[in-house]
């Protein structure tokens, strides 16, 4: 489970640095928390995997939607 984890983490940091509007840690763009106000990695707790994967999942289909309407605009 660390593992996992750790890998969601590393997934979420690739995707965007935390957002935090500087009093709280806690990123504005996914609403995880962050290591510190600084906002400088994500920190997810144990029963938030789900919730991380299906963040990420759907932020894929966003990229790809995208460069679909990107393709055919052009």
């Amino acid at each position: 489970m660390v593992d996992e984890l750790s890998e969601l983490i590393e997934l979420l940091d690739q995707d965007h640095s935390p957002e935090t509007n500087g009093r709280m840690a806690v990123c504005r763009r996914c609403g995880f928390r962050a290591v510190s106000q600084a906002g400088e990695h994500h920190v997810l707790l144990e029963g938030q995997a789900a919730r991380a994967k299906a963040w990420l999942g759907g932020q894929a289909t966003a990229n790809r939607l995208t460069k679909a309407r990107e393709a055919l605009d052009t």
